[in-house]
């Protein structure tokens, strides 16, 4: 039998204002799992680039959670249950308590070995912590919640999760805006909320009502990407800091676990304080793991490695143009052509997708809309009402290549010539 909660008072946010608490929202906030993403920064290392960057998952998790709240007024107009809205909302709460230290860094470097991802790992801690009895207290389904909270519950409410226009991108945008002073992050989340429709069983945003705050959002993402989470020294330290956490994780053991205990137990400081212990005893280590304590001695220094090489590719697909075994080529062959160590030359692939999508949407501008026709609402498609949006379809790749401070020149020249003869149509 589910309980319905009542309210247990406010939260102050710098970025929402107050944020309103009901008594099962205040217990799963306050277990261990949800206060440890205090201690692991939203945007990893960002901080050595833009200076204010320090704040954390938890506090993103608690501004996705308010914006289901905002969207849950709306939704019970349109038919949606309470108790269903009560999952949306300890959903968005939790949606990213599977994060490891440094956020996504920490995937990359370690998870990715272990064939997991921090959705995976979000699942069995809402279903296998103090969590999971926080929420069977007041009657409701752990493994509903945790199905919609990385959105793969089958229900309307999973594209509010992970979607082209989920709550995870309108609060991060904000709150990424404000942490770092850069202004490209400014959407309309309130309008976008106000807009939702729910059309032949599936949420879409009625137009044209919501379109310039959809037009914002697909560009201040563009923008915000450029700006900041592909900055070249945002990037810069971001690389750095994963090869160190992955040469010690490969050749030591380091941030390995075994259980969801283990997990738990890490967070940013952890990664920090064993990497400064390696570097204690870097006498008695390898080769390669002096490598790993040379580039966080370097971080702490923020002597950072620099970009030398950089082309942009657009493209319509979101295949990326190089995998991971032809970056180590490219890397070592860039290296033999500078006579340097392979560590020192480190290929960058991220890509940027020019508009919000999802693994599960093939194209980017499949964004759910629909349109009010006499009082019928009719699923339309974007690209039929703004050109703005049509011009940025497709992809941009962005190849970079960073080296050693100390031998930028020499990688510069090399990277030129090798990834041209590598990527003879790379170049646009």
């Amino acid at each position: 039998m589910m309980k319905s909660p009542k309210v247990w008072g406010e939260i102050r946010d710098p970025v929402h204002g107050y944020v309103i608490v009901n008594e099962l929202e205040k217990n799963v906030l306050d277990t261990y799992p949800m206060q440890r993403l205090h201690r692991i920064k939203q945007l990893g290392n960002a901080y050595l680039t833009y200076p204010g960057a320090y704040h954390s998952r938890f506090g993103h998790s608690l501004g996705v959670f308010h914006l289901a709240s905002i969207a849950s007024n709306k939704l019970l107009d349109l038919g949606i249950l309470t108790d269903e809205l009560q999952e949306l909302r300890l959903a968005a709460l939790l949606h990213d308590v599977g994060h490891g230290p440094f956020s996504h860094l920490f995937e990359e470097a370690v998870l990715r070995h272990k064939a997991l991802s921090h959705e995976d790992l979000t699942m069995k801690i809402i279903e296998n912590t103090e969590i999971k009895d926080k929420i069977e207290e007041f009657g409701y389904s752990p493994h509903r919640v945790s199905l919609l909270s990385v959105g793969r519950l089958s229900s309307p409410l999973s594209i509010l999760i992970s979607g082209p226009f989920d709550l995870d991108k309108l609060d991060f945008l904000l709150r990424d805006s404000y942490y770092t002073g850069v202004e490209y992050g400014k959407v309309d989340a309130i309008r976008l909320l106000m807009s939702l429709r729910l059309v032949d069983a599936s949420l879409a945003l009625e137009l044209p009502a919501s379109l310039y705050a959809l037009e914002s959002l697909l560009i201040s993402r563009y923008e915000m990407f450029k700006a900041v989470y592909f900055h070249k020294t945002v990037r810069a330290a971001w690389i750095m800091l994963r090869k160190a956490v992955n040469i010690a994780y490969q050749c030591e053991g380091l941030f390995n676990f075994d259980s969801i205990d283990d997990y738990l137990s890490m967070d940013d400081s952890y990664v920090e304080l064993e990497l400064r212990r390696l570097s204690k005893r870097r006498e008695d280590l390898t080769k390669e793991m002096r490598v790993s304590c040379d580039l966080h001695d370097m971080l702490e220094r923020r002597n950072l490695f620099k970009s030398v090489y950089e082309i942009i590719v657009h493209k319509t697909e979101s295949s990326c143009i190089i995998n991971e075994k032809l970056k180590e080529e490219i890397e070592e062959a860039i290296a033999k052509e500078a006579k340097v160590d392979q560590w020192m030359v480190v290929v960058d692939t991220p890509m940027i997708p020019s508009l919000p999508y999802t693994p599960t949407q093939p194209d980017p501008m499949d964004i759910p809309v629909c349109e009010d026709r006499e009082g019928v609402l009719v699923k339309r498609r974007l690209t039929e009402f703004s050109k703005l949006v049509e011009s940025l379809r497709g992809y941009v790749n962005i190849i970079r290549v960073y080296s050693h401070p100390s031998m930028r020149r020499e990688v510069a020249k090399a990277s030129e010539k090798v990834i041209q003869s590598l990527l003879p149509r790379s170049s646009s």
